[in-house]
């Protein structure tokens, strides 16, 4: 599956803006993501290009689309197309 079958439900995804945030988000971003079924998403705003989240979220089973809006503002939309481990 691809962004373009599933760009239709981004709006429906769940937000994560975490630009400036001084914790640590992943732990919460984790369980989000967790919880989340087949056909579900997540929308992570930040500063940087959050690479490490990639492989994370892709062996939980989900697929990504990045957009840079700026050089301070990255867009990741995560897509839930199979549960992993």
């Amino acid at each position: 599956m691809s962004y373009e079958n599933w760009k239709d439900k981004i709006s429906t995804f769940e937000l994560m803006d975490v630009r400036g945030k001084k914790m640590d988000f992943f732990p919460a971003l984790k369980v989000k993501a967790a919880a989340l079924k087949n056909g579900e998403g997540l929308h992570i705003i930040q500063t940087f290009e959050p690479v490490p989240l990639y492989p994370v979220l892709a062996l939980m089973g989900f697929e990504r689309h990045t957009e840079k809006v700026s050089s301070s503002e990255y867009h990741v939309w995560f897509y839930r197309v199979r549960k992993g481990v």
